[in-house]
């Protein structure tokens, strides 16, 4: 038989508790329990929630049970590092539900103080977190001495466990359902809304049972989206009478314990051991795997016996489910994060559904489906809906799901229509920094350019375009090519399969990797047959994969790697590739965060936006990254404070009750970002460290990519820290045994281990190999490995200084010869005002341009009247220009909640920001060129002469590149 692993309290959600007391039930009648009644109350075996008993109150109309002794409330104390505040719990058993009201009553001297009514019509078990201050009637107080329960208006029996008093609890976490639908009612609009409204969500589904006929076409279409789902999920394998009955006895052992969610295993953080002992379940998740395997088995045998008993269990096992709380109207205190938990439940019932509609349960296994997965959220108005990348991960499958179990083929069908309405109308580019697609094909979630959110999303939504596609429910034209090209961006800051490490957010532990089957599910469905672009990617991308032979009997040939320079201001990030490697560099701004840090996750994360550049050829290992023993001071491309690790750890708390327990910084500054022109790019930006840790520490930083060569110029490096030393950091590669491979060192260059050639101009150099200690970024403990590191040294407390190198990028020896000779550029300016670069291979010019006003030491530009980036390239009759505007301008002025009296900033949650969803306004910039040109004049460009000058007028908006060609005028 299987081994039953029960589940063990392993808390890594948010609650803060001391002095817990819970009411377990497991010996005899606590003595501070009385009802007004003799004998109504006793402990009993027959259901119970932890141990082996539960407390049984059989009452009467209008009688009381109390529990006297200080009730634990405590008002919650604005200023504290963390925002929980104090909440109710108990589970209650009820078999016979009751058309009326249990009421919960608190009191102190006798006197009721507040006050919550539960309702009583529903079977099997419940329970609820109800926050004192918020959800009840009346005013909690301080010293509260009784808790009494007033029975309903007619007689009955119920099942009482696990009371807990008062536990605190984050306040963004308390779930309303049908027992208690007034509970937490602002988080039907909360930015966790999506996993908290589910009585909203579910309560807006369309209940109007009107006729429609459907047409051969669309019953066709129902049956291909069935099919197309089925085939995705089915697994077939070995069936034995011997394998159901290990089955049958892997549920004997579940009926003994309970079902649990992991993020309500929060609320058991400060129980004593000898009360956690008591608490046994199973996990939703691995209760998932467990109704998968069952419905596995009953797709894979032809035996009716074998059939008949495998269905059979898994109804019992749905019944079990039903009777723990797990049923329609049910949030079993919380739901935040649910969908990660339930997607395996979801798809065994799916694949389940024929015996279940034999059984006649099919009805009340949908209504289930349809309340977790939130499926009325496909009801939402049109010009309420937006886009959620937790919804497409984790809860769209769900809803898919929820509409296939139909029995009538006609609502089957008004339902898919409704799928494809909400589809159609929320894939859309997403305003500001709220979570979504971006015009530059980034996919954010929690404000930023987040990858590994962006796969989940793909996983979640990319299926599910393609089981619709060919029907009359598809998703097509603008929203399948939103979609796509987000789809197709991936595969550009990925190297081949792995994030650039500055784009892992919390998680820089090189595990993340794109999703190759995304790229193979949306060419098969593209509106015309096989989209050729997602084919040939796929193809380099999975040469090995599903439909490979397909796409190439079709005539498709796998894609070169895409070369190229990239501009993706949303996500302030620059992407530079050729051969068969990708370079990227990533700032941040008073608009987008810096980091993502967790109580566990990228504890020393403070300088990944710092200007990070690096380098991906292959694997984030094979390019010198592994998570043991890396130096997080040392970010290549980043100008950082050497703090001591104790230091550089992050000090998280709870900001607001907007947020969790987490840190991510803003900036001060609007100009960080990039520009591209003609496969050539640049990035810069001002670096201001918040004032949480150094305010003081500022920077103006610069790149510029010219084909496989990169120039780094730094000016304006100053901070008033006289402990510990500024660096630039060139590289920093893991070498794990293969010391002998580390740098070489020759006149006035470098060669790293991953065989980039570094040329210093201007600073000191500091060149380091061997055991190198560092961090663990989830735990803090330590960890150590062979590394090499390189960075300029500018001492302590540095004033205005400077740094200026060049790289090769994985240049032949006959390339590196050259560089040390000639590297074929020129710095025209290098201070706190421009970094101005002329390539002299290319001819082309990029100008940094931190500052309005007079434009030095060039040839082209005379003064630009807002900040920019400009790259030029000058040709026989013509110059092309890319123009960018790096702020976003998603609000002006200042954000004074960010300030302190003083005029300090001070650490604020992003999600709280009134700004955050703004629409990036339109700016036009004021650039003078020297000399006469003419422009073809557009919405974004107008140009005049004024005497031997030329002005062009420049409107653009979210960071993006503005195309212009220039003729001069003779």
């Amino acid at each position: 038989m299987k081994k039953i692993v029960l589940g063990a309290i392993m808390l890594t959600g948010v609650l803060y508790a001391k002095d817990l007391k819970v009411y377990q039930f497991e010996n005899e009648i606590p003595k501070n329990i009385e009802t007004n009644i003799k004998d109504s109350i006793s402990i009993t075996k027959e259901k119970y929630k932890d141990g082996e008993s539960s407390l049984k109150w059989k009452f009467k109309k209008g009688e009381t049970l109390s529990i006297l002794g200080d009730v634990g409330y405590t008002v919650f104390k604005t200023g504290e590092q963390e925002k929980a505040r104090s909440s109710y719990s108990m589970w209650i058993y009820n078999e016979n539900p009751i058309d009326d009201e249990l009421l919960v009553q608190f009191k102190k001297d006798g006197v009721v103080k507040c006050w919550f009514p539960i309702k009583m019509n529903f079977k099997g078990w419940r329970t609820m977190w109800v926050q004192y201050d918020r959800d009840m009637k009346g005013e909690p107080i301080e010293g509260m001495d009784e808790i009494t329960f007033v029975a309903p208006n007619e007689s009955g029996e119920i099942l009482i466990d696990q009371i807990m008093p008062s536990v605190l609890i984050d306040p963004r976490h308390n779930a309303r359902d049908e027992q208690v639908d007034f509970i937490n009612l602002e988080a039907d609009a909360a930015a966790n809304a999506h996993w908290m409204a589910l009585y909203k969500n579910y309560n807006q589904i369309d209940k109007n049972e009107k006729k429609i006929v459907l047409n051969k076409s669309e019953i066709e279409g129902i049956k291909k989206v069935e099919k197309r789902y089925r085939e995705k999920l089915l697994k077939k394998i070995q069936v034995t009478p011997e394998l159901i009955t290990e089955k049958e006895e892997e549920f004997s052992e579940y009926k003994k314990i309970s079902l649990e969610f992991i993020q309500r295993l929060v609320i058991y953080k400060d129980l004593k051991p000898e009360e956690k002992e008591k608490i046994k379940y199973i996990a939703t998740k691995e209760f998932g795997i467990y109704l998968t395997e069952l419905a596995y088995m009953y797709n894979s045998t032809d035996n009716i016996q074998e059939k008949d008993r495998i269905a059979k269990l898994f109804n019992e096992s749905l019944e079990y489910m039903y009777n723990q709380g797990w049923t329609k109207g049910s949030s079993q205190g919380t739901v935040h994060h649910l969908g990660y938990q339930m997607r395996e439940i979801y798809e065994a019932i799916f694949l389940m559904k024929e015996p279940l509609v034999k059984l006649g349960t099919v009805d009340k296994a949908k209504e289930m489906v349809s309340w977790y997965s939130a499926m009325g959220m496909i009801y939402t108005p049109k010009e309420n809906l937006k886009i959620n990348i937790d919804v497409l991960n984790t809860m769209l499958p769900g809803m898919l799901t929820a509409i296939l179990l139909n029995e009538n083929q006609e609502k089957e069908g008004r339902e898919l229509y409704q799928l494809q309405s909400y589809l159609m109308n929320s894939i859309d580019y997403s305003p500001g920094v709220l979570g979504g697609f971006k015009y530059d094909g980034t996919v954010f979630h929690h404000m930023q350019n987040y990858p590994a959110y962006a796969k989940g999303a793909f996983e979640g939504l990319v299926p599910i375009i393609y089981y619709l596609n060919g029907t009359p429910y598809a998703v097509t034209g603008e929203q399948y090519k939103i979609v796509k090209d987000a789809v197709l961006t991936t595969r550009l800051y990925s190297n081949k399969y792995n994030y650039l490490l500055s784009l892992t957010g919390r998680h820089p532990n090189g595990k993340f990797k794109i999703d190759t089957e995304s790229f193979r599910l949306m060419a098969l469905s593209g509106e015309r047959g096989i989209d050729k672009e997602l084919a040939e990617a796929y193809l380099r991308l999975s040469p090995q994969g599903k439909s490979v032979e397909k796409f190439k009997g079709m005539g498709f040939k796998e894609e070169a790697a895409p070369k190229g320079s990239w501009t993706m201001n949303m996500g302030s990030l620059q992407l530079h590739r050729r051969k068969e490697w990708l370079a990227g560099v990533k700032g941040y701004s008073r608009y987008l965060v810096g980091n993502e840090t967790y109580i566990k996750n990228n504890l020393y994360g403070r300088y990944m936006s710092y200007g990070a550049f690096q380098i991906l050829e292959s694997s984030l290992k094979e390019s010198g990254y592994v998570q043991e023993g890396w130096d997080w001071k040392h970010f290549p491309g980043t100008t950082a404070i050497n703090v001591p690790f104790e230091k550089l750890k992050s000090s998280i708390s709870q900001v607001d009750t907007k947020s969790g327990v987490e840190e991510m910084l803003l900036s001060d500054e609007t100009y960080s970002g990039g520009n591209s022109l003609n496969g050539n790019g640049m990035f810069a930006m001002k670096l201001h460290e918040h004032p949480k840790y150094n305010g003081t520490h500022k920077a103006r930083k610069s790149l510029f990519f010219f084909d496989n060569r990169a120039i780094l110029l730094g000016s304006g490096i100053e901070n008033s820290d006289s402990e510990n030393e500024t660096h630039t950091t060139l590289f920093q590669n893991y070498l794990g045994q293969n010391m002998k491979n580390s740098y070489t060192q020759n006149e006035d260059t470098i060669i790293d281990s991953q065989n980039n050639m570094y040329k210093v101009v201007e600073g000191d150099i500091v060149l380091k190999k061997g055991k190198q200690e560092s961090r663990d970024q989830n735990t803090g403990e330590r960890t150590e490995n062979n590394y090499e590191l390189a960075y300029i040294n500018h001492g302590k407390a540095p004033k205005n200084g400077k740094y200026h190198y060049s790289i090769l990028i994985k240049g032949d020896e006959q390339e590196q010869d050259k560089f040390k000779k000639n590297s074929k550029y020129e710095v025209l300016n290098q201070d706190n005002n421009s970094h101005i670069v002329k390539d002299l291979k290319s001819n082309m010019t990029g100008y940094a341009l931190f500052e309005s006003g007079k434009v030095q030491n060039n040839r082209f530009i005379e003064s630009v009247d807002t900040p920019s980036m400009i790259l030029l390239q000058e040709n026989d009759k013509e110059i092309q220009m890319s123009f960018v505007d790096p702020d976003l301008r998603l609000y002006e002025g200042k954000d004074e909640e960010q300030y302190d009296e003083n005029g300090v900033m001070i650490e604020r949650s992003i999600y709280s920001r009134p700004w955050i969803g703004n629409i990036g306004k339109e700016h036009t910039t004021l650039v003078v060129l020297k000399g006469k040109y003419t422009s073809e004049n557009s919405s974004k460009v107008k140009s005049e002469i004024d005497g031997e000058f030329t002005k062009l007028s420049i409107t653009s908006k979210n960071g993006e590149p503005v195309k212009i060609i220039l003729k001069k005028i003779s």
